[in-house]
């Protein structure tokens, strides 16, 4: 944040193709110039060529036309390209060679459990990429489908810890709200003790003593951040995947984003965790995984 620079990655699937719309959508939003991405298989185009047929070019018509299909992007802020190579470091190579600002990808159409798995290549990305990336669920609509930006998109929801990836998502979630005209709000969830009946009276004590604690901490963080607005936070106890997933589902005419954090590529703590996939798996709002250099923090 801000966006500038936007890589969607396509593979000519219907997750894919609502991804390509909200990327579309987010590059009109911020004026931002939008690449467009088909990785081609090695197999396949090696295959191709013994055959004498120059699958590139007939691959490049292809998504020209696929783009074409949806929202419209200005010719001059708009790039199409087919590469050979795999998924995964075909769109993070390209996403360094352009300089882009976020990645946005896809959630293939699965359900429940299996969603957590996403596909090698959406999975493999997150794990990856040095930028910011956006997982849209197959399922995603524009709220206002006449016009050709993120209008009535909101509120952004952020997922806070007192962490430097925490505190970089709260303040990115701010801009993104900022840019879409909308209300931001952050999540904290404390983990909920499980111990034996009687010892409940002492783990519950133990909750209170940690939501105060952290109430205080994160509040005075998020107000250091000094953006625009202040960001409300609220403070829930329990199971901290099924919280921020619920915390995130839509309500009566609201169109929702949620920003978690995480380390970038190259930091021993890059690779998303346990919790941040479970929540992946159970939302069903746009998602921006935000990440942050760990020596910056």
């Amino acid at each position: 944040m801000p966006v500038r620079s936007i890589l969607a990655a396509v593979d000519f699937s219907e997750p894919s193709r609502v991804a390509l719309e909200f990327a579309a959508r987010l590059a009109n939003q911020h004026g931002a110039t939008l690449h467009v991405l088909h990785a081609q298989d090695p197999l396949l185009a090696a295959a191709a060529q013994s055959e004498g047929i120059d699958l590139v070019h007939e691959t490049r018509d292809e998504l020209g036309r696929f783009t074409a299909a949806g929202v419209a992007v200005e010719r001059s802020r708009l790039h199409h390209h087919v590469v050979t190579g795999r998924g995964t470091v075909t769109i993070c190579d390209l996403a360094t060679r352009e300089g882009v600002d976020v990645i946005v990808l896809g959630m293939h159409g699965m359900s429940g459990a299996a969603r957590i798995l996403f596909g090698s290549t959406t999975q493999g990305v997150l794990q990856q990429s040095a930028v910011p990336v956006f997982v849209i669920p197959d399922t995603w609509t524009a709220p206002q489908p006449r016009t050709r930006d993120l209008s009535g998109v909101g509120p952004v929801l952020v997922a806070v810890e007192c962490t430097g990836p925490g505190l970089a998502a709260a303040a990115a979630a701010s801009q993104l709200a900022r840019t879409l005209h909308t209300p931001v709000g952050a999540i904290h969830v404390v983990e909920q003790l499980t111990v034996l009946d009687r010892w409940s009276g002492h783990a519950q004590a133990a909750m209170d003593l940690a939501v105060s604690h952290n109430r205080k901490e994160i509040e005075t963080a998020l107000a250091g951040l000094k953006t625009p607005t202040p960001i409300p936070l609220r403070i829930e106890t329990g199971s901290v995947a099924e919280h921020i997933a619920h915390a995130a589902a839509p309500q009566q005419g609201e169109h929702p984003i949620l920003v978690l954090g995480r380390h970038a590529r190259g930091s021993r703590r890059g690779v998303p965790g346990a919790t941040a996939y479970r929540v992946l798996g159970m939302t069903q709002v746009p998602v921006l995984m935000h990440c942050v250099p760990e020596e910056s923090v």
